[in-house]
């Protein structure tokens, strides 16, 4: 997104008129109505995309929208203040909103952040030895097999390998 706009109607907007656009929203805040089965969902996604059938409805309040849920359509309206991301699911560019996340998505987040960030290393005091360098492990390589046959010439002689698998057939077939 090239230029960034600040409301989450102004992002919601522009994510739509680029493709599908994922939201992503706290199915437990007042005012969401989507199925009953994902009416307790933290981090409830939902793909939308201007070519739907029917039309959605963006304001500044939240998105109206008829969605399709196992293949039934139900009529969902999520207020803004639910929604706390909203991206493009194939570039993952899009926008956060950190003061709308619910504490479960913010604690996975960080419980994230912390896997992924390097251990902090405390400062060596003046008469401590320096770390010794890690040691390299050997990365594995992949290695080259001999296939049966592909060397050798097919000759009466060079049968003594034995009877050769049936050829596999494909997965796929053509139906009538």
């Amino acid at each position: 997104m090239q230029d960034t706009p600040t409301s989450k109607e102004a992002v919601v907007l522009k994510l739509l008129a680029e493709g599908d656009t994922m939201l992503c929203l706290d199915a437990r805040h007042k005012g969401v109505h989507v199925p009953p089965q994902h009416a307790n969902n933290h981090a409830l996604r939902l793909i939308l995309n201007l070519n739907f059938p029917h039309p959605i409805d963006v304001t500044a309040e939240g998105v109206s929208a008829h969605l399709s849920f196992g293949g039934r359509r139900f009529a969902c309206y999520i207020p803004m203040a639910a929604v706390w991301a909203a991206f493009h699911p194939e570039t993952m560019q899009g926008m956060m909103w950190p003061d709308s996340m619910p504490a479960e998505v913010k604690a996975d987040l960080a419980a994230r952040q912390q896997q992924e960030a390097p251990p902090l290393q405390s400062v060596p005091s003046q008469h401590a030895t320096p770390p010794a360098a890690p040691a390299k492990t050997p990365k594995s390589r992949a290695r080259l097999r001999p296939v049966a046959g592909a060397s050798k010439k097919n000759t009466d002689e060079d049968d003594d390998e034995g009877p050769q698998p049936p050829r596999q057939r494909g997965h796929l077939r053509i139906v009538k």
